[in-house]
């Protein structure tokens, strides 16, 4: 079988275009409803009360800062790990119709990620996000937005909820940059 330069180069804008995200539809309104009271700031069916506070405060923030960009607000990207990206997305979509989380810009390095680490993450090749980095992360952001429902303690803190995002970057114990603004993108967790 013989085949053509022609027909192979027909079949490139085929599969480019396969591989760009598509823009979502309209969110259903039902999946509104559902994230309205259903699991509420609950990710595998674990949840601090906490989590709750930080998800009306990433709204209340997302809503008035107006830019489409939750990886620029703390309480967003805190909520993200408690209740994951996805049902944070979509709760955000729901109340802002135009917010396209594929669109949004990455995880806003000098307000967020290097808050975060610490003065590392200005030396060549930065510093990857540590366990205790994280746990300071998510106390921290409760204690910024007045809330008092922290974690049961450190370790269900970590086992519930840092070790689902070590799984899935694959980084063991720490996470780099790139790979948390990737779990933010595209883990669907």
């Amino acid at each position: 079988m013989r085949v053509s330069f022609a027909s192979i180069a027909a079949l490139v804008p085929v599969t480019l275009a396969a591989s760009v995200p598509e823009a979502r539809g309209t969110i259903d309104p039902s999946v509104c409803g559902l994230l309205g009271w259903k699991n509420w700031g609950q990710w595998h069916y674990t949840t601090y009360d906490g989590c709750p506070d930080l998800i009306t405060s990433c709204l209340d923030n997302f809503v008035a800062d107006g830019t489409h960009n939750p990886w620029a607000i703390q309480s967003c990207v805190a909520a993200s790990t408690c209740w994951g990206p996805l049902q944070l997305n979509e709760y955000l979509q729901c109340n802002d119709t135009s917010y396209e989380p594929l669109q949004a810009p990455g995880l806003d390095y000098n307000s967020i990620y290097a808050p975060i680490v610490g003065d590392c993450a200005y030396q060549d090749g930065g510093c990857p996000i540590t366990t205790q980095n994280f746990v300071d992360f998510i106390y921290g952001s409760l204690s910024a937005i007045g809330s008092t429902g922290y974690p049961s303690s450190v370790d269900f803190l970590t086992q519930n909820y840092w070790s689902r995002i070590t799984a899935w970057t694959a980084t063991n114990d720490s996470v780099p940059y790139t790979n948390f603004n990737d779990w933010l993108f595209y883990s669907n967790a």
